[in-house]
């Protein structure tokens, strides 16, 4: 889970976030006539936003959820509203999300929002939701949001994995040196 302490990121750590919605079509919750009640969306802060860098999870959400028929990781409910205020904060900055044979499974929306705590977990604040500069399509290298945020994450984890290897390498040194 994305760490957005203050004393990392400076007052105001959880607001003004550039976020990267993702809307699973299979990701929902119907009643018995089959209507949507709820959507499981899986946000994460945008791997160009200035909270990124270091951070080994952008995920808001780090848990499996129990009722969904996949345990799906990394997300928290939203109601159709709260999915439909995402949609129109992003405006045009909305890709479809792909599986590996090219099927559409889903949309990735870039807002720009507050975020808040709601039952434990760490949620977009739907009410204060903007557009963001920061675009969810594919970037220079043709890599999509997802492999966007991989790319992001893998390159947090092996900056912390060599800096405690470094940290563990110099008190080995110390120790063989006393």
């Amino acid at each position: 889970m994305v760490d957005l302490r203050s004393k990392i990121h400076g007052a105001g750590a959880t607001q003004g976030v550039n976020l990267v919605v993702m809307a699973y079509h299979d990701r929902v919750a119907r009643d018995a006539e089959g209507v949507v009640t709820t959507h499981l969306l899986d946000a994460r802060v945008h791997p160009g936003d200035r909270r990124a860098p270091g951070q080994t999870s952008l995920a808001l959400v780090s848990k499996k959820d129990a009722t969904s028929t996949r345990g799906f990781a990394n997300t928290a409910r939203y109601t159709p509203l709260q999915l439909a205020a995402i949609e129109q904060a992003a405006a045009g900055n909305a890709t479809d999300l792909t599986d590996a044979s090219g099927r559409v499974v889903g949309r990735a929306f870039g807002v720009r929002g507050d975020l808040l705590i709601n039952s434990g977990e760490i949620v977009v604040n739907t009410r204060t939701l903007t557009a963001t500069e920061l675009s969810v399509g594919d970037d220079e290298e043709g890599r999509d949001i997802r492999a966007q945020i991989v790319a992001s994450v893998t390159a947090a984890r092996r900056a912390r994995d060599a800096a405690r290897a470094l940290v563990s390498e110099s008190a080995g040194g110390a120790l063989s040196r006393g």
